[in-house]
């Protein structure tokens, strides 16, 4: 599964191109995860609410929450309705240090 907090600390204080990985490698799940938390709860939703919504479990919205995984395009397309927002699809290209967006479709 996922590393501890501890150990993820750890990794962090060590300066480690590890953890540097499983940073960039997670930063779009954590984003997603707190647009996905904040909306919740300017919706005063809980977990079980949202999930209901989404037609999935609790289970599957926390693990979206805590932003450690990818989330599959079925659950994607699902989030904004039971959010209540709109989604944009789009590409980002150049370095990694300073990507490039572009929309796609809204």
């Amino acid at each position: 599964m996922g590393s501890s907090v501890a150990e993820r600390a750890q990794a962090r204080a060590r300066g480690s191109s590890a953890y540097r990985a499983e940073s960039q490698r997670t930063a779009p799940y954590e984003q997603l995860a707190r647009v996905v938390i904040g909306r919740r709860a300017e919706l005063g939703l809980t977990q079980q609410e949202l999930a209901s919504r989404m037609g999935t479990s609790q289970a599957a919205t926390s693990r979206i929450e805590r932003g450690q995984h990818g989330t599959s395009g079925r659950m994607l397309r699902r989030l904004p309705a039971a959010l209540e927002i709109n989604s944009m699809t789009g590409f980002e290209h150049s370095p990694a240090e300073q990507p490039v967006p572009e929309i796609v479709a809204g």
